[in-house]
C-alpha cells in the first residue's frame, strides 16, 4: 500500500523536477517494521523523480561514514546534496506535521527554499566547533515543524552544524530516560538546550552560546 497519496506525489513531481543538481537520501535501517516502514517511504520517494534519489545502508555496516554524518540509531536517514553532507538527519518516519519538515529540506537544499542572511547569517557562520543538535518531536505536535524547519535552515548554512529530527514515538526509550514531558525539546551535544516554542532568531542565538 503506498504510503504517499497520489495528489501529493504529482505536486512534488512539478518541485523536485526544478531541483539542480542531486539530493541523495541515505538510510540506515535494522530489521524492525518501522525500517521497512522507513525504506518504502523513501523508495516512493525516490520514484517521484529521478533528481532525488535512495540509497539503502544497513546500520553499523559503514561506521566511518555513520561517524561522518553524526548517525547514532537505525531508523534513520540523511541528506546529502551532490554526494555532500547536509548536516540534515532524521531518525524515524518524517510524517504528520514533520512531512512538511522533510519537504523543505529537500528543496531548500537544491537552493529552493529560505536561506539564512544579513546578521543572521554572520552569527551563524561564527559557529567553529561541532554541534550536534538533536530534537525530540511528535508528530503530532503543530510546535514542533517550526523549530526543526529553522534548524534545518541553520545547519544548511555553516558545515560545523548538524541537525537530527527524532520521533519520540519511535525512541520511546529515549524519551523516557530523558524524561521528556513535552515536545520539542532540542539537545546540543548532549545537553538540554530548549524547550518548547521557539523562533528562529532565539534558535540562533542559542546555538552560538551553546
Amino acid at each position: 500500500m503506498a504510503l504517499l497519496d497520489k495528489n501529493i506525489v504529482e505536486q512534488l513531481k512539478g518541485y523536485f523536477n526544478n531541483i539542480n543538481g542531486n539530493i541523495e537520501m541515505v538510510s540506515f535501517l535494522d530489521d524492525s517494521e518501522k525500517s521497512k516502514e522507513l525504506d518504502s517511504f523513501l523508495t516512493e520517494v525516490d520514484a517521484i523523480s529521478d533528481k532525488v534519489n535512495y540509497t539503502k545502508k544497513i546500520f553499523g555496516s559503514d561506521a566511518d561514514f555513520e561517524k561522518m554524518h553524526n548517525i547514532t540509531r537505525p531508523i534513520s536517514f540523511t541528506l546529502l546534496k551532490d554526494g555532500k553532507k547536509s548536516g540534515i538527519n532524521f531518525n524515524g518516519i518524517p510524517g504528520g506535521h514533520e512531512f512538511n519538515s522533510f519537504i523543505l529540506a529537500i528543496l531548500g537544499l537544491a537552493g529552493m527554499g529560505k536561506k539564512l542572511g544579513g546578521e543572521q547569517l554572520i552569527k551563524v557562520e561564527s559557529v567553529t566547533k561541532p554541534l550536534n543538535i538533536e530534537t525530540y518531536v511528535s508528530l503530532s505536535c503543530t510546535k514542533c515543524p517550526e523549530v526543526i524547519q529553522a534548524l534545518n535552515i541553520i545547519s544548511m548554512a555553516n558545515e560545523n552544524i548538524t541537525t537530527s529530527l527524532i520521533d519520540g514515538g519511535v525512541f520511546t526509550e529515549e524519551v523516557t530516560q530523558k524524561n521528556i514531558q513535552g515536545v520539542p525539546v532540542v539537545y546540543i551535544n548532549g545537553e538540554k538546550a530548549s524547550v518548547g516554542e521557539k523562533t528562529i532568531e532565539e534558535l540562533i542565538d542559542i546555538v552560538i552560546n551553546a
